[in-house]
Parts: structure tokens; sequence; C-alpha cells
């Protein structure tokens, strides 16, 4: 069995020690420390000066340090001042039932006033007299459920005065189905 090194071997060995690492590699350098952190002053001398050197010292003001940003100089992110404010207006003094009530009463008036509930309670009113109360029920029932669903479900989160025109629909069809009397006709 032969102890020489092969070309390999050797080319290998190379590699490992200009990359630092191997048996043939250098010692790693000793930390340095903080690389920013100004260097330690060369030993005083005398005694005296160094203390003549701290009275100076406690007298002045701070050197400031290299490479430090001042005061303001990066801009602070900041909330803006609508988000802690309290709200500028006095709480409610009309309950939400009532608020509720008022607005679902004035959409029925305007549907009223432009002339959708007499469409309605004459689609009823017509309905039972061909049909029957029952199939009248049925409509009326059947017209505000499809209302409800396919156009107030999605436009009642809309800014509020247009959610409010949109609810005009659904709050003149339950008006017209609770004023519906079938023996008054």
């Amino acid at each position: 069995m032969s102890t020489d090194q092969g070309a390999d071997e050797l080319r290998m060995k190379a590699i490992l020690k200009t990359r630092g690492v191997g048996p043939d590699a250098p010692p790693p350098p000793p930390p340095a420390g903080d690389w920013w952190e100004p260097k330690p002053e060369p030993f005083l001398e005398d005694d005296e000066d160094e203390d003549e050197d701290e009275e100076e010292l406690d007298d002045a003001e701070p050197a400031p340090r290299r490479f430090e940003a001042q005061p303001g100089y990066w801009p602070r992110p900041h909330t803006p001042a609508a988000v802690n404010r309290l709200r500028d207006r006095a709480p409610a003094a009309v309950s939400p039932a009532t608020r509720r009530f008022l607005y679902n009463a004035s959409a029925a008036g305007t549907g009223w006033a432009l002339g959708l509930y007499d469409q309605f309670a004459w689609a009823i009113n017509d309905c039972a007299t061909s049909q029957g109360i029952g199939a009248a029920i049925v409509l009326g029932l059947g017209g505000t459920v499809l209302i409800a669903h396919v156009w107030d479900r999605r436009t009642r989160h809309w800014w509020p005065g247009i959610a409010w025109a949109a609810r005009i629909p659904l709050a003149t069809a339950l008006l017209a189905l609770a004023l519906w009397a079938p023996a008054a006709h």
C-alpha cells in the first residue's frame, strides 16, 4: 500500500486550503469585535493626565457618534388623526328599531308616491279574483321573497342613499301585501 498522494488528492488539498477548511487550512482570525466602534486609545503614560481628561470629559458634552442619523432624519409612520379621535356627533337619540322603521316606512311611502304600490296591489288583487286567496298570498309572499333575495340582499351594504333607494321595491311590496284585504274588494 502506497502513502504517496495522487494528483487528485493534491488538487483537493489545495482547494480546501484556499477556502479555509481542512487540516492544512490556516487558523481562523480572532474575533475583532464590533468594527464600527472606535479604536481604544493608546495607553496613557501619566496617571495625572488621565485624571485631568476624566474631569474634562465630565464637563464637556458627549461627542456625536459617526454614522448615526440625526433625530428627525428618518420619517416616522403615524396614525391618521381620524382614527384616534372620537365621533364628532352625539349618540343617536332615536333607537335603532325606530330608525329601521322610519327607514323602511319612508321607502314604502316613496314607492306609494311613485305608483309602485298600485301595481303590486293590483297584481295581488287580480290573482285573488282569478285564482283564489291562497294563490294571492303565495304571489305576494313569493314576490317579496324574490325581491328580498335577488335585489335587496345585494344592495343593502351600498352607500346609504343608494341602499335606501334600492329598498323601495321591497318595502312597497310588503306594504301592498300587508294592506291587502280580500274581503274589501
